[in-house]
């Protein structure tokens, strides 16, 4: 049961906000007693079959909102392309409107929100490409954080 809380909202999100057409990756990592640890990143790894593309790069956050109280998530997205090149970059994710009201789909107490962080993603060759995304807060327990999701698709 407490799994479908979790799922729930990830799938109600997925499913009202595209990210593209053609997706290339579709992966999520849940967080053991909804604690996302600072120097604990989550880890994705794609290879797309067509590189003549352009692509955008998605993050879902699905969290407790009676846990997290932030408006905006910072994060460090480190990029490891195939030559083993590391580009960073650091989104922050917009869980709150300037209102203060909650910007994704809600079910219960737990608040799914997607974000495009990476537009316009080109890929060389058909290889695996990684992100490695951490929380970078002034917590190293971020208390709150049940998974993140990362939807690569077509532009």
């Amino acid at each position: 049961m407490k799994k479908l809380f979790f799922t729930i909202p990830l799938i109600a999100t997925l499913l009202l906000t595209s990210c593209g057409k053609s997706k290339i990756a579709d992966s999520t990592q849940e967080f053991p007693e909804n604690c996302w640890l600072r120097f604990e990143p989550a880890v994705f790894t794609t290879s797309p079959a067509k590189t003549d593309r352009t692509y955008n790069v998605c993050l879902s956050i699905t969290f407790d909102t009676t846990k997290l109280g932030y408006s905006t998530l910072p994060l460090l997205v480190n990029f490891y392309a195939d030559s083993n090149e590391m580009h960073t970059f650091i989104p922050d994710m917009r869980l709150r409107d300037k209102n203060g009201q909650l910007r994704g789909t809600t079910i219960t107490k737990f608040c799914t929100v997607t974000d495009t962080i990476d537009k316009l993603r080109t890929y060389n060759h058909a290889v695996p490409y990684t992100y490695r995304i951490k929380q970078r807060t002034s917590k190293y327990e971020l208390y709150g954080v049940t998974s993140i999701n990362l939807t690569i698709a077509e532009n």
